[in-house]
């Protein structure tokens, strides 16, 4: 299934609030992950939740790469869309 960055954008703000208790609206998605409090098992657990709901298998920690929000979302949408 091919994602667009925009549906990934939304399911990471969403996630990311779900974890760290910060509101949807209040995350920006330029600013590293890290910084919105994700701890540790905050990082595995949205990595593995966007492996399971993206279908895309990361091989390292993705936020080492990609720490944003719309990083992350452009990486996994062109990945997505090679795929097809």
């Amino acid at each position: 299934m091919t994602r667009s960055a925009d549906e990934i954008r939304d399911w990471l703000r969403t996630r990311v609030s779900n974890l760290t208790g910060v509101p949807p609206a209040e995350i920006n998605e330029n600013e590293p992950l890290l910084r919105l409090g994700l701890d540790s098992v905050g990082v595995v657990t949205l990595s593995a939740d966007l492996e399971t709901w993206a279908g895309y298998r990361f091989k390292e920690n993705p936020l080492e790469q990609y720490p944003t929000i719309n990083a992350l979302a452009e990486f996994l949408a062109a990945e997505s869309a090679r795929k097809t």
